[in-house]
């Protein structure tokens, strides 16, 4: 994995996929956190991005996903854990196949890596404006998709 840590802080090369079916869209959090974000992971030395989110969906929910495109690079600066987080993350647009039974979850479900520690749910693009969503860029993105070839790097600073 593309992360190391300094004295009090910690850097994070990471990928995630924006999921939409149904005008849903997939988010996950864990048990300590009060926040969702997409599904997605680390980048490993000599992975690419785009293969980064393939592997990390495959690990995270035994899935195939088709990458569409880039959509956006956000780098974020926050505080997490008690370290102050520079993340770098590469946001693809992805598919899963039609007939997949993820498509059909209407609760919250467990992952399965790390013996279901991730926890997934669906949630309309509406409802993006009443939960708590990182990267912030997420909802805005989301709620006017737009999609096109330009790719936008954001930097938001939490601290």
């Amino acid at each position: 994995m593309i992360t190391f840590e300094r004295n009090n802080n910690k850097f994070n090369f990471r990928v995630a996929g924006i999921v939409i079916h149904n005008d849903r869209i997939l988010l996950h959090t864990i048990l300590k956190d009060d926040f969702w974000n997409p599904p997605g992971g680390r980048v490993e030395f000599n992975e690419s991005t785009d293969q980064t989110i393939v592997r990390e969906l495959r690990e995270e929910l035994d899935i195939e996903v088709q990458v569409k495109e880039l959509l956006f690079v956000n780098e974020d600066f926050f505080e997490y854990d008690g370290k102050q987080y520079h993340e770098i993350g590469f946001y693809y647009l992805i598919s899963v196949p039609d007939e997949h039974e993820i498509l059909k979850q209407e609760d919250v479900f467990n992952g399965i890596e790390d013996d279901g520690r991730l926890i997934f749910k669906w949630f309309s693009i509406d409802q993006l404006n009443e939960i708590v969503v990182y990267p912030e860029q997420l909802k805005t993105k989301l709620l006017d998709l737009k999609v096109n070839n330009q790719i936008e790097h954001h930097i938001t600073r939490q601290y």
